[in-house]
């Protein structure tokens, strides 16, 4: 086979270009002394012990007749399975070791002590943004629903996102004004009825004047009365655990209003209906 084309093998076990040069020499060449390899390879004597050293702990190459200085060898070219078998063993540890950092990392990023964080959406293209930002949420979103979300980025925009909901099993719950009972006349998401629910509650109960989203230890909060579009994202863990108490206070308030949301929904011209 090529040489070339072996080095380039040789690489997917972790050897870089130097390495792989020495390695191959030696194959070829036999024994040789530190010396001799950096006159043989040109690689610079205070370099080469480096590289050596490498090649040893992956069990490539050997010292032997230390008695009379070091000189080194190749290894049988097997030991590159031992070098998959402890890739093996080391891809089975992370895997185990996985959720526990996972968990970590996510106490890390959620530490109540380090205050509100705040980021501001402007035009059409924030709002798609922070749309888009709601599919991060890992089980579900909580929405206090206004008006129809094909005016904030237009329907197919509004379907794709529909559309990666499902697909992410992400579930929208929903407390309006408007009302949707199950009549899903705006979407041809398939599936979407199973991760869409929604209840109707009376202006005189609860108004409500924006389209606010609560996912993970987020707040999300879209504007696009008047043409102004504008939006805000507020990151705090205390201040969002606060949020969705309200938020299924209110859900389990709406509980006595499904009748008279049917109304509402019978009534009402779809095209004034709530998405």
């Amino acid at each position: 086979m090529n040489k070339q084309i072996i080095a380039s093998q040789l690489s997917s076990f972790g050897l870089d270009e130097v390495e792989t040069r020495i390695y191959l020499y030696l194959l070829e060449n036999g024994s040789r002394t530190p010396l001799n390899l950096s006159r043989d390879t040109n690689i610079n004597r205070s370099r080469i012990y480096r590289y050596l050293d490498k090649l040893k702990s992956k069990k490539l190459i050997e010292e032997v007749n230390i008695g009379r200085g070091i000189t080194l060898k190749a290894s049988n070219p097997d030991n590159l399975e031992l070098l998959i078998l402890e890739k093996e063993q080391e891809l089975k540890t992370q895997k185990e070791n996985l959720p526990d950092i996972l968990k970590g990392l996510t106490t890390l990023g959620s530490d109540p002590n380090k205050g509100i964080e705040i980021k501001h959406y402007h035009g059409t293209d924030g709002l798609k943004q922070m749309l888009w930002n709601h599919l991060s949420a890992k089980k579900e979103i909580l929405v206090f629903g206004f008006e129809n979300r094909n005016n904030i980025a237009g329907k197919a925009f509004a379907e794709k996102i529909r559309y990666e909901q499902v697909k992410r099993k992400i579930t929208k719950i929903e407390v309006e004004n408007a009302t949707d009972q199950g009549d899903y006349w705006y979407t041809n998401v398939p599936d979407w009825g199973k991760y869409y629910k929604s209840r109707y509650i009376p202006p005189k109960i609860l108004d409500i004047r924006q389209y606010q989203v609560i996912f993970n230890d987020t707040i999300s909060i879209l504007n696009w009365a008047d043409g102004n579009k504008v939006g805000v994202e507020i990151a705090n863990s205390p201040f969002v655990g606060m949020y969705k108490q309200i938020f299924w206070r209110f859900w389990d308030i709406a509980e006595d209003y499904i009748e008279e949301g049917k109304r509402v929904e019978k009534a009402k011209n779809p095209k004034n209906r709530h998405i």
